[in-house]
Order: C-alpha cells, then structure tokens, then sequence
C-alpha cells in the first residue's frame, strides 16, 4: 500500500567501483559479477571461433597450473577458482570464479594475459574509440587495488552485474 516508504538498498559504492574498474583497466573482460552469498567475484570472458572441447581442456589446464604457479609464488593458500564455459561454437563465454578473500589486480591481469596468449584475436577485447593511455591505466589499476582492499574489510549484501553497453560500463544490483 505505501510502497514510496520502502527503501530500496543501494549497493556500496566502493563494490559499484570495483565492477566498473574491473571492466575499464581490462577490455577483454566482458561482465563481472559479485555474488555476496559466496564472497566470490566471476569474470566472464567472450570468444569468437570453432573451438574442441579439447581446446577449452587444455586452455582450463594451462589456467589452472599457471594460477596455481602463481598462488604459490604470492603465498595465497587456499586460494580458490573454477573455470568453465559456455558454448563451443560462435560466440562462447569463458568464466572464471574467484574467491574475493585474496584476489589481486595482479592475479586479473595474469588472467586477461592468459586468455589473450591463448586465444589471440579469437578473444572479444572491447576497446571502444580508442584505447585509453598508460597514465589512465595506471591510476584505475591503483583505484582497483584500493577497492579490492575496502571490498575485503566491508560486508557486502546481495548481487551486483557489471556489463559493457557499448562504449559503457553500467553495473546494476541483481
């Protein structure tokens, strides 16, 4: 009956940035999703190309070595990801999950790296008019670094998508 007296929570900002930073700094990102239930944060990846099952076996395996390589050379134990995907012919979508407990920009940018090494021009990178200069990168990845941080020390409820509208970034709560 007095639905104007219900307030609607707003998600928290510092987790709202954290989405959009995600997908401003890496192009080949596509939507990034925090799900609170998990405490995880999953990155969805798009391919173009025919691929096996085979290729997307062996491309889990590569991630899942040179990730844990580098759990082990940043002493993250305990650390968690999995992999999956969707689709095997067209347009497909390459998602990863990741425990927000110890996540890192540098452990994002190992993994856009990857995708890019492995798939080549096969990888969707979303670059819009032009690609932005170091200096911006730079200040969006300290940016990120200080989200992710806030992020850990902070409770965060509900769902949050973030997206790319073509040259957009819009994060919304789901």
């Amino acid at each position: 009956m007095f639905d104007f007296l219900k307030r609607e929570k707003k998600p928290n900002p510092d987790a709202t940035r954290l989405l959009a930073a995600i997908l401003v700094v890496y192009p080949a990102i596509q939507s990034v999703t925090y799900d609170s239930k998990d405490d995880k944060l999953e990155l969805s990846f798009a391919l173009n190309g025919k691929f096996s099952q085979d290729d997307f076996e062996d491309f889990l395996k590569y991630v899942a070595e040179s990730v844990e390589t580098f759990h082990h050379i940043e002493g993250l134990g305990g650390a968690t990801i999995e992999l999956n995907v969707e689709g095997v012919f067209g347009t497909c979508f390459l998602n990863v999950r990741r425990d927000m407990a110890t996540l890192t920009c540098r452990e994002l940018s190992l993994l856009t790296e990857l995708a890019l090494n492995y798939f080549g021009d096969n990888l969707i990178e979303d670059y819009g008019d032009e690609i932005p200069d170091e200096e911006f990168i730079m200040a969006q990845e300290d940016f990120l670094e200080q989200y992710l941080n806030n992020i850990r020390q902070l409770r965060i409820d509900g769902r949050l998508v973030g997206i790319r509208e073509q040259e957009r970034v819009v994060v919304y709560s789901g």
